[in-house]
């Protein structure tokens, strides 16, 4: 039971402390510079963001470049096609054909 009474007392005793306490003002210097410098933050990200959004356009303004010039380049011209007799074959013997391989010839 002592103990309980102790224990209630040094509560009592804590709890009046706390009503002690003054409210602590903050100077208007520090808020105003808390105020400028967050500020500061906001805008640095902004710029941050529109930074990475022109990079991220280069890059796929690259992209396309490059897509668009190696269709040019590497599309077929018609004239020379229109020569080529062309021969399709399927399978097994497509595969032959692309690794030149001939029944009897073996090449290591």
């Amino acid at each position: 039971m002592k103990n309980l009474k102790d224990a209630e007392k040094l509560a009592e005793e804590a709890l009046k402390s706390i009503d002690n306490i003054q409210a602590v003002e903050a100077n208007d210097f520090i808020f105003t510079r808390i105020q400028s410098r967050m500020e500061t933050k906001k805008q640095g990200s902004k710029n941050a963001r529109v930074k990475l959004l022109y990079r991220l356009s280069a890059v796929l303004l690259l992209l396309v470049m490059l897509n668009a010039t190696s269709y040019f380049v590497l599309k077929p011209v018609k004239s020379q096609t229109t020569n080529i007799k062309h021969q399709t074959t399927t399978g097994i013997a497509a595969f032959a054909d692309d690794y030149q391989l001939e029944q009897g010839s073996y090449n290591y």
